[in-house]
């Protein structure tokens, strides 16, 4: 024993007195990005600016941070002017020699599945730059060369030292040019300003000489007069966005055509965006090039003008055909008054043949007496304040009447339905809101109240969605089930979130606001969301007693459940 004591007591004495020097390193501090390059010798015209720039230490050592970089190779500075590399190593262009080395480095690790989805990156430097990994191409370089994983980070090597663009937006406009009479407009309007502002970041649907063509001549011609000042202002304003939309997966700005988002232009309405017939479009005009970067955000290149709505809701109903028996209907109960006004609506407007169908004809055939009162409330059920878009909604969302009744507007299999009608065409635009075209008539029952829902319905809610989530995810429908999962996700915590403590309805929460825009596989956000939902129903049962007497007892069509 005593032995065995002296023995430990020796090899502690001797761990206690080894030199620092002589310790074992750190594994992960030998494998950081900025130590990886320092023993590549066909990177060390890179690694000299990398140690003079300020993120260099974090790169060499900090192991808590992740980034990607596109290191250039030797031949890559090889290929510059004479004396450049020189230049940006001088004292004197600290300031270049960042900006260029931050616009090789984006602030998080990304491994080849994950940079293959991006079609634009926002660097560290601020600037956008362009990318298609499937081809092999970043901004006007290619990849080459292995890609080598780092303790904090990922290193891809490729044949160009990659300039940040100077251009800002309308130094873009004016060197590609397709623009010359949107630059000539910009300047007219005295906007130049706004799309110059190098200090925030904007979004330009620019539409080219080619489409200003498809106006008659002699309206481009007033556009420019003096008289026509405001309106051209107008004009110009509305193909700006104040913030970066991207038409594709973008690391770094808010992608077009996801859930809830909708651009506004500068001039203060709204910028719709459709896919229609696989073609995306902003406000019905057709983005023919999309992302191009500039220093100031990104260009989407346009097939027409972009004019900002002038007419009212009511008359976009009044000049549709389709749309005269809900016109007579709203002056007969008086709502075309407020329709026509500056407050803002969406309409879900039923067309003409909706009004044929049994439960409504009669009353749409006398208007007067108790009919009106009848047709007011069936009208009041079609119309909420605000303008809400119906393209790209949440996959569901409670909506008020104005009559204060709650309506439901849903997405599912791709399609949108207000109380389960399709809409079939979404978000026309007036100057006080929107107009959404819908086959049927919505009834207007009235509903019992929503707090008559209980923990049990909550339940057998979320028992009907493991069901249904796992026979898609077990089929090999990933992203259906994923969207399963998302849809009746947000239906969840609205209906039963009160119900949840905050560890419950915050993953809940999470899980539907993946849904927005997911970035992760199709696979592992079903996953993650059937376990959230697990984890509601685990909590709901948990607080119900007697939760198994009590679903043996009752009866599924005389519940509650889906009111």
């Amino acid at each position: 024993m005593k032995t065995t004591l002296t023995l430990f007591v020796c090899i502690l004495t001797l761990t206690l007195v080894v030199p620092h020097s002589l310790q074992a390193a750190d594994p992960a501090e030998a494998k950081t990005v900025g130590r990886i390059i320092s023993q590549r010798e066909d990177l060390s015209s890179f690694l000299r600016v990398l140690e003079k720039a300020e993120l260099g230490s974090s790169l060499a050592e900090k192991t808590n941070l992740s980034y990607t970089v596109f290191a250039p190779s030797n031949k890559a500075f090889e290929a510059l002017p004479e004396g450049a590399v020189a230049t940006l190593l001088s004292p004197r262009n600290d300031d270049r020699l960042e900006e260029v080395f931050n616009y090789h480095v984006l602030g998080r690790a990304e491994p080849p599945f994950e940079l293959e989805k991006y079609t634009t990156l926002k660097m560290v430097s601020g600037q956008w730059l362009a990318i298609d990994y499937g081809k092999g191409k970043i901004g006007k370089a290619s990849f080459v060369g292995e890609v080598i994983p780092c303790s904090n980070g990922v290193v891809y090597i490729i044949d160009q030292v990659l300039s940040p663009t100077t251009d800002d937006l309308f130094q873009a406009l004016q060197k590609d040019g397709r623009f010359s009479l949107f630059t000539k407009a910009i300047t007219a309007s005295r906007q130049g300003k706004l799309y110059q502002n190098v200090h925030a970041n904007y979004t330009v649907f620019a539409p080219t000489d080619a489409a200003f063509a498809k106006l008659p001549k002699e309206v481009v011609d007033s556009l420019f007069l003096p008289e026509n000042d405001e309106r051209l202002e107008d004009i110009i304003k509305h193909h700006i966005a104040d913030a970066v939309f991207s038409a594709g997966p973008s690391f770094g700005a808010t992608r077009l055509g996801v859930a809830d988002v909708t651009p506004v232009s500068a001039f203060g309405q709204q910028l719709n965006f459709a896919a229609k017939g696989g073609k995306p479009t902003i406000d019905g005009v057709g983005i023919i090039e999309t992302d191009l970067p500039t220093a100031n955000g990104l260009l989407h290149v346009v097939d027409s003008v972009i004019l900002p709505a002038q007419k009212s809701t009511l008359e976009i109903l009044k000049e549709d055909p389709r749309m005269q028996k809900l016109v007579t209907l709203l002056e007969a109960c008086g709502l075309d008054l407020a329709l026509a006004d500056s407050v803002k609506y969406t309409i879900f407007a039923p067309l003409d043949e909706a009004w044929d169908a049994k439960e409504v004809k009669s009353l749409v055939a006398d208007p007067t007496g108790a009919n009106r009162e009848r047709i007011f409330a069936i009208l009041a059920r079609h119309v909420i304040t605000g303008k809400h878009v119906s393209e790209n909604p949440v996959p569901y969302e409670k909506l008020r009447t104005i009559h204060g009744a709650p309506i439901y507007l849903t997405v599912d299999d791709g399609r949108t339905r207000i109380q389960g009608i399709e809409i079939l065409e979404a978000d026309n635009e007036a100057f006080n809101g929107l107009v959404n075209v819908i086959g049927k008539v919505i009834g207007d029952p009235m509903e019992l109240p929503e707090n008559d829902l209980t923990k049990l319905d909550g339940i057998k809610f979320a028992q009907a969605t493991l069901r249904d989530g796992s026979k898609l995810y077990d089929a090999g429908q990933y992203e259906a089930s994923f969207r399963l999962y998302a849809r009746r996700g947000y239906e969840f915590v609205d209906k039963y979130g009160r119900f949840l403590a905050n560890n419950g309805s915050g993953r809940l929460r999470a899980v539907v606001a993946l849904s927005v825009d997911p970035v992760v596989e199709f696979a592992d956000n079903a996953w993650n969301s059937r376990n959230a939902f697990r984890t509601a129903l685990r909590e709901l049962e948990v607080q119900e007693d007697g939760v198994e007497d009590l679903l043996q007892l009752s009866d599924d069509e005389a519940s509650s459940f889906g009111r």
